[in-house]
């Protein structure tokens, strides 16, 4: 009888058991169920710096496990072009990467090579250092990177360069990860066709618009140190200096801006702010005359109260507003003339090149180039699963035969 007792009372008890049990798994579920959307966000959030480590994304039917991605400056580590970004992870994070899950190295050995998803190799530092020797994992990317146009490039043979780079990283709108010298962004009240356009363009004329011209006494400003240019820039500026006053700054001229040296007139604001003031129109003649090749010389002077008068191979219209500057290629050097000097005398012809001014915004300075270019090459080595592609060759896209034009004097 005893044993009896015992056998029910232990019955009892597990069946008590059972029902807690039971309760409390429907008590967990219920809990989780109301707080799946809060640990969703803190998942979201979760990521370490730390190279060895992983970001994680949670979501209601699958767990996505995101890798840092790791990228190794090769050479010119501290090249103005890129250390303005910075190396490690945090420049990602202040630069508010859309895709931050990456880190830049700056030595070589802080990893060994295999471990790394991106080599960028600078090619006009080539001649200081030499091209990775080391056998490449199918995962790795080896990214030509430059700012320079072919024909700066002696120094590079890029006739023996099949199969070697992976993506390109440069000025050239069809690079694998764009790394402009500036663009210039529609904002939400800039026009969508031609016809807006035109509306736009007679708001000049109100009595209320802004005048440009007020307090402005010259006329042609150019800031220049290489005399001698592939373009042969100077052989239109000298002809052109016949026929319209053109003042000079910098090594090839007699002019000096007093907040800058001659070498360095791109990155003083200053000088640029003294032209506005003084100055209707500016030479931003390019160097090269080679596809796409458009530097600071044309953005720089967009951000500020001037018309720039451009000569250079690249397609201005994908890059700037209609009437927004002047193609000297469209004139010889005195119709040139003869138009800046037309332009000189009347206001409200000179005033239509400004129209765009309060619908776009222009983005221009080594900071942005470099912040633009490692977020999007960030994104890129995150998104683009295509670990088959290289380039078989480069000729067609880089050398000076193929992407540049010498060009011919002209008459006076």
């Amino acid at each position: 009888m005893k044993q009896v007792l015992i056998q029910s009372y232990n019955l009892r008890s597990a069946k008590c058991l059972w029902v807690f049990l039971v309760a409390n798994v429907l008590l967990a579920i219920s809990w989780f169920s109301n707080h799946y959307d809060r640990l969703d966000q803190l998942h979201l959030n979760v990521f370490s710096s730390n190279e060895s480590e992983i970001g994680t994304i949670t979501t209601r039917k699958t767990l996505i496990v995101r890798e840092t991605k790791k990228i190794l400056m090769w050479n010119g580590a501290h090249v103005e072009d890129t250390a303005p970004f910075g190396f490690g992870h945090e420049p990602f994070v202040q630069n508010s990467c859309e895709v931050s899950d990456c880190i830049v190295f700056a030595n070589r050995s802080s990893l060994p090579f295999e471990k790394y998803d991106a080599i960028l190799i600078h090619m006009h530092e080539l001649s200081k250092t030499y091209m990775p020797l080391f056998g490449r994992r199918k995962h790795q990317r080896f990214i030509f990177l430059t700012q320079e146009s072919p024909n700066s490039m002696d120094t590079v043979d890029v006739t023996r360069m099949g199969h070697w780079f992976n993506w390109t990283m440069s000025y050239k709108l069809n690079s694998d990860i764009q790394f402009l010298y500036g663009r210039i962004d529609p904002g939400p009240t800039a026009p969508k066709t031609l016809e807006e356009t035109k509306k736009l363009i007679e708001t000049t004329h109100l009595p209320s618009a802004k005048n440009y011209a007020t307090n402005k006494t010259m006329q042609v400003a150019w800031m220049v140190s290489h005399c001698t240019t592939f373009s042969l820039r100077e052989t239109y500026v000298n002809q052109l200096r016949k026929l319209i006053p053109v003042d000079i700054y910098g090594a090839c001229g007699n002019l000096t801006c007093p907040h800058s040296n001659a070498l360095k007139y791109l990155s003083a604001p200053e000088c640029y702010r003294m032209l506005e003031k003084k100055y209707k129109f500016y030479l931003s003649f390019e160097n090269s005359m080679c596809t796409d090749y458009v530097t600071e010389k044309f953005f720089e002077i967009m951000r500020h109260e001037l018309v720039p008068v451009v000569y250079g191979a690249a397609n201005y219209s994908q890059h700037a507003p209609f009437h927004s500057y002047i193609n000297a290629l469209d004139y010889t050097p005195k119709e040139l003339a003869d138009y800046l000097k037309m332009l000189d005398a009347n206001d409200t012809l000179y005033n239509e090149y400004f129209w765009w001014k309060d619908h776009y915004r222009v983005e221009a300075g080594i900071e942005n180039r470099a912040r633009r270019g490692f977020c999007d090459l960030c994104k890129k080595l995150h998104q683009d699963q295509d670990v088959t592609k290289s380039y078989p060759e480069l000729v067609s896209e880089w050398h000076p035969s193929t992407q540049c034009r010498r060009m011919t004097p002209w008459e006076s």
